[in-house]
């Protein structure tokens, strides 16, 4: 791994996210930069959690991503897709016969990836909330996992680990089904106490802990289109399909498109509803996690900018505008991009 660090260049977005770690109440904050594969900005602060004897904040601490793993998933499908498992058009109802086949309608795997179904689900019974392809829902990664596995034989993890994370040697990624001395707690400040998540390793649960530069490097094979030091590793189809746009022309303009659940960003003008900061340009995608991680792929800079945090619940107690701060930290990275 190339790095050639440039504080300098960066302080900006330095300061801003250590401001945010207190703001956000959190304990621990990280930051990797990448430009032409090179990691250009590296800085760590804050320990594990807030109690006595907690771990200094290093570059094997894993954080806690929460909705950042739904790009996993997506990579997931998108190698399923390559591989000629299933198509993004094909019904949900091929796949979720659980559900009522008629409410479910015409919904694909495309809308659920793009996060426009209609749907809501509840239990075994599905709710239409409005019209298909015409607003934006919440996630569902726990459906097209359940449809991956009806259609691979195997889980997210299964796919990912085996054609990501070991023939690459991160050893720093995974869900985790057990507690380790590198796992940073979460700050859940709706609680008085610091915790860990651990749950299954089927890979579409909210327990995906991962090393600031192995997020960065998630980005940059995603960048890099499959490439990874000089290797293709996976096919350039896999990634076209997850990083461009696959949101159903029948969604209204003003909404924010999507590719395999990554935030992609159309053109240059913004809307509000997006989580994208108004310096980023188009191409560029994103995706946020509760905690406060994030991953943002910047083609046009050749770059990727990741930060960890691991505070839940700020918004609620705080009055935290996850929203407004996700948006500054692009256009701060975009500020110190161009000083280098």
């Amino acid at each position: 791994m190339n790095i050639t660090l440039n504080k300098g260049a960066f302080n900006d977005v330095t300061s801003f996210t250590e401001k945010t770690r207190r703001d956000m109440g959190a304990s621990a904050s990280a930051l990797v930069i990448m430009k032409n594969n090179t990691i250009v900005h590296e800085w760590y602060s804050g320990k594990h959690h807030f109690e006595q004897g907690a771990k200094k904040v290093n570059l094997n601490s894993r954080f806690n991503v929460y909705s950042v793993r739904v790009t996993y998933v997506g990579l997931a499908i998108a190698l399923a897709v390559y591989d000629g498992f299933l198509n993004v058009d094909d019904k949900i109802s091929d796949y979720l016969n659980e559900y009522n086949k008629d409410i479910l309608g015409d919904t694909t795997i495309r809308h659920l990836l793009t996060r426009c179904t209609g749907l809501r689900f509840e239990n075994d019974n599905v709710y239409r909330a409005f019209d298909l392809g015409t607003n934006i829902e919440g996630k569902r990664p726990d459906l097209l996992a359940k449809i991956l596995f009806k259609t691979t034989g195997k889980t997210v993890n299964e796919i990912i680990s085996n054609r990501v994370f070991k023939p690459l040697n991160w050893s720093n990624s995974g869900w985790v089904t057990e507690g380790n001395n590198n796992l940073v707690c979460d700050i859940d400040l709706s609680k008085g106490y610091p915790a860990l998540r651990v749950g299954s390793n089927i890979g579409d649960g909210r327990n995906l802990y991962i090393s600031a530069r192995e997020l960065a490097l998630w980005g940059n094979l995603h960048l890099n289109q499959g490439i990874f030091e000089g290797n293709q590793i996976l096919s350039q189809e896999v990634f076209e399909l997850a990083t461009s746009i696959q949101s159903p022309n029948t969604l209204p303009q003003d909404l924010p498109r999507f590719g395999f659940l990554w935030w992609v960003k159309k053109r240059e003008a913004s809307v509000n509803y997006y989580e994208l900061g108004s310096d980023l340009p188009g191409g560029s995608y994103q995706i946020l996690g509760a905690s406060g991680c994030s991953c943002t792929v910047i083609p046009k800079y050749n770059a990727v900018a990741v930060r960890m945090l691991n505070s839940l619940n700020a918004y609620e107690q705080l009055g935290f505008d996850y929203i407004k701060d996700i948006k500054m930290f692009g256009n701060l990275v975009i500020s110190s991009l161009k000083k280098l």
